[in-house]
């Protein structure tokens, strides 16, 4: 069975710098054109979560630390961080 991932991504901590969008190897997170943080930076969205297996490359490479990876665990176990 393939991994399964989720992502959480602090939207008030993300500046928008793609760091994330461009080391997903999976090519699961954009740097949105219309979704903009509080102090107006572009923000990170989450836009592939059936690919995302919890590499936590994303998690790595954020500066501001805004960005969790979950593995997703079996039917009714919950998730566990990555």
């Amino acid at each position: 069975m393939a991994r399964k991932g989720e992502i959480v991504i602090d939207e008030g901590a993300c500046l928008g710098c793609g760091y994330c969008e461009m080391f997903c190897p999976k090519k699961c997170i954009e740097i949105s054109q219309e979704k903009f943080n509080p102090l107006g930076y572009p923000l990170a969205v989450f836009r592939n979560p059936e690919e995302c297996n919890a590499c936590g490359s994303c998690v790595v490479m954020c500066p501001q630390f805004a960005i969790e990876a979950y593995l997703l665990a079996d039917k009714g176990k919950g998730k566990e961080r990555s």
